[in-house]
């Protein structure tokens, strides 16, 4: 008995390991678009969330204090204009002067730019750090998440996946 305590200690381990990590990923994968949330856009109108289903969505968190959040900004804007796509920027407590600012200077706009000015899309998103893009198939279910920087590989395999 002795001889096989510890394979089945260890396979059981494994399969321990492996199933916390299955888990972990489908409840991440299985996120929605938060309910009720509203926010407004630079002019001050009010804008869901839900608006925006029907189509692949891409949510980017970001501010302009944020560097690696600037760096990737020409990279949005360039999806930004790709047909069958909404993409969403959703800036974290600034004000629109300094978003307005940052913007003109950059020679950058954005159809779908969104003020969160106390972090409730943040929260209720379950963001942990700018920059963060979350990717939404067309019934608004998130179907991935990226923390940090994002590069083009990550947008080209979305769109690919989901733009077919």
């Amino acid at each position: 008995m002795r001889r096989y305590f510890k394979p089945l200690l260890v396979a059981a381990v494994l399969l321990f390991g492996v199933a916390v990590v299955w888990g972990l990923q489908q409840s991440n994968l299985s996120r929605s678009l938060p309910e009720s949330l509203v926010l407004s856009n630079l002019q001050g109108q009010p804008v869901d969330l839900h608006d925006f289903q029907g189509q692949p969505l891409v949510i980017n968190f970001w501010a302009t204090w944020c560097p690696p959040c600037i760096r990737e900004m020409p990279l949005l804007a360039s999806y930004a204009e790709k047909e069958g796509l909404t993409l969403v920027l959703i800036n974290q407590g600034e004000t629109v002067d300094v978003i307005s600012d940052y913007l003109d200077d950059a020679g950058l706009s954005f159809e779908h730019l969104l003020l969160d000015p106390r972090q409730a899309a943040l929260q209720a998103m379950q963001v942990r750090g700018l920059p963060t893009t979350q990717f939404f198939d067309a019934q608004g279910r998130m179907v991935n998440e990226h923390t940090g920087e994002l590069h083009d590989e990550q947008l080209q395999q979305f769109v690919q996946r989901y733009l077919q």
